[in-house]
């Protein structure tokens, strides 16, 4: 499966408040794997959307000042740094509304861990977008051919099997699968241009 990778020009178009399409493209394409990744740093449930939110405008106020350092997934780690931060900023807040004390040691010293690269969170970004793009281009696809790619690349269900219950020959099954793929690729080239 293609690994899709942010592209620079998406970044850079971030940086214009007039380019809202640029932004929405941004929010739709990066906000299940933000609220995936605010979560998983121990954001209460019930208070996952509103952080989500404020990772969004941290991200809105600072992404001028991104810059690509030159590594893989030198954006995505960022992103992680910049969501990992509003987390820290959200619990010590939280902190403070319920002891009416300061900050703790532990989240400054939190507050000073380098971003670490997480292969589990890369493989749920890249996820996330692939199930985002594939539910924009499933009305683009007969119901058949949307279950023949469904069925054995999700489902990992056998293309003769498949091919069968479908009464379609193996090949039509593999036709659809790499249209759908390509498409879905194709998506997500244009959401990180």
């Amino acid at each position: 499966m293609h690994s899709p990778e942010t592209r620079p020009s998406l970044i850079v178009r971030l940086g214009g408040a007039e380019d809202q399409s640029a932004w929405w493209a941004f929010v739709e394409a990066y906000e299940p794997f933000l609220k995936h990744l605010v979560a998983r740093q121990g954001t209460p449930p019930s208070h996952v959307a509103d952080v989500t939110q404020q990772v969004l405008i941290a991200i809105a106020r600072s992404v001028d000042g991104f810059r690509d350092d030159g590594r893989d997934a030198s954006f995505r780690r960022w992103v992680h740094r910049v969501s990992r931060n509003t987390v820290i900023k959200y619990m010590a807040r939280q902190r403070r509304q319920i002891s009416g004390q300061g900050g703790t040691d532990a989240l400054l010293q939190l507050d000073q861990q380098p971003a670490v690269e997480d292969p589990v969170l890369d493989n749920q970004y890249q996820h996330e977008m692939i199930v985002w793009a594939a539910s924009k281009v499933q009305s683009e696809f007969s119901s058949s051919s949307w279950t023949a790619f469904w069925g054995t690349m999700i489902e990992g269900r056998s293309v003769a099997a498949l091919a069968e219950e479908l009464s379609v020959s193996p090949g039509s099954i593999y036709m659809s699968r790499t249209r759908i793929l390509r498409r879905i690729r194709l998506l997500i080239d244009e959401v990180m241009k």
